[in-house]
């Protein structure tokens, strides 16, 4: 380490849009970290509209458009001021932009990713990866993966695994825990369901996230329609919005045991899981799936596709919930009839989820993020 203060420095982290867990953890890093913290956004409500106010330790947004914001970002670390930048990932114009003023500044540079291997993509594209990425990826002090898979990414490109280090990507899972465990003892289950629809006696089973294709819905729907011609005790209830809004209204139209409550605030998604039996992850790509922490902290067992990132680090199949075929609507629904005829297992499930998920807080990333930074060659 030099003698130049660059450790007293501060970092900036640089992220694509505010979220709750990313604000969260920006919060948890700076109670660990005795330098300056600072965060700038490229954009805002880019996935959903989150509408969240940065309030956090110094957060601001990026000019807009792609040259604004890469000229605002040369004028910052050309200043002396930054010891160390953090980045989510290549995924834009302005991060890859970055990347390369950090290299450019001698800045240490920290990058993380949730990017899983592609299970296709076009001859070309691959033949540019190879060419490019290893170049790219040889910048960062450390590259920081969500999980398993996305360590198997990093390394497919070249990178070595002392620079590798597993990332723990998560939400507020103490929060949730806590509010799911005051939930409980307030006996509150029947009057949620109520408030949805649901019948007390059924086994219900839940859908949280975008409407998109890509999010399985159309198949999930499919499972669900043949799983109740057999049996009439389950209940589906979907909670969020998107594109395939109207298919959704269309099966609540057509089946009364499906039940669409619409976009909800964390608060209500907290609540909705706490009145169900087992979440659904059914999605054709997914780079990790937060929708899965969060079910596990409220004790549901997950049935998530393969696709689903982060399905090798917590949807331990036949553990903590069970895997099937991405695209194949027969064996999700054969999953589904496991484990509506098995509510033992259900439990014992959603409890081994709920066990493993308590050792992903926010306070658990946040000191791997700061330990990875610790390793660094400049900390």
């Amino acid at each position: 380490m030099g003698d130049d203060g660059l450790h007293l420095r501060a970092t900036l982290f640089i992220y694509i849009e505010p979220t709750p867990y990313v604000l969260g953890f920006i919060r948890r890093i700076a109670e660990l970290h005795k330098a300056p913290v600072e965060v700038a956004f490229i954009a805002e409500n880019v996935s959903q509209p989150w509408n969240l106010a940065l309030r956090e330790a110094p957060a601001s947004r990026l000019p807009k458009g792609t040259f604004a914001a890469g000229m605002a970002l040369a004028k910052r670390l050309s200043s002396g001021r930054y010891g160390r930048l953090h980045l989510a990932g290549w995924g834009h114009p302005v991060l890859i932009s970055a990347l390369l003023l950090g290299w450019l500044h001698r800045i240490p540079v920290f990058m993380n990713s949730d990017t899983p291997l592609p299970v296709r993509s076009p001859i070309w594209k691959r033949v540019v990866k190879r060419l490019f990425y290893p170049v790219l990826f040889g910048i960062p002090e450390k590259v920081l993966a969500a999980g398993s898979r996305q360590a198997e990414y990093f390394r497919h490109y070249g990178v070595d695994d002392d620079r590798i280090v597993k990332l723990q990507l998560t939400v507020d899972v103490a929060e949730i825990m806590r509010r799911s465990e005051a939930i409980r003892m307030e006996g509150a289950r029947p009057a949620i369901r109520r408030e949805f629809g649901l019948a007390e006696s059924q086994t219900v089973f839940i859908y949280v996230g975008r409407l998109e294709a890509h999010k399985g819905i159309g198949g999930l729907l499919e499972a669900f329609e043949a799983l109740i011609q057999t049996r009439a005790d389950a209940d589906l209830l979907i909670v969020g919005d998107g594109r395939q809004r109207p298919r959704v209204e269309a099966a609540v139209r057509a089946n009364h045991a499906v039940k669409y409550a619409g976009r909800l605030d964390m608060d209500g998604v907290i609540r909705a899981y706490n009145c169900a039996d087992v979440a659904l992850v059914p999605s054709a790509f997914e780079p990790w799936g937060l929708v899965v922490n969060e079910a596990m902290a409220c004790g549901l067992p997950v049935i998530a596709s393969d696709r689903v990132g982060c399905v090798d680090d917590l949807v331990k199949h036949g553990v903590t919930g069970l895997v099937f075929a991405a695209g194949s609507s027969e064996r999700l629904r054969e999953s589904m009839l496991y484990l509506l005829e098995n509510p033992g297992r259900r439990i014992e499930m959603g409890q081994a989820g709920r066990r493993l998920i308590s050792g992903w807080t926010l306070e658990d990333q946040a000191r791997i993020v700061w330990e990875a930074w610790q390793l660094g060659a400049y900390s």
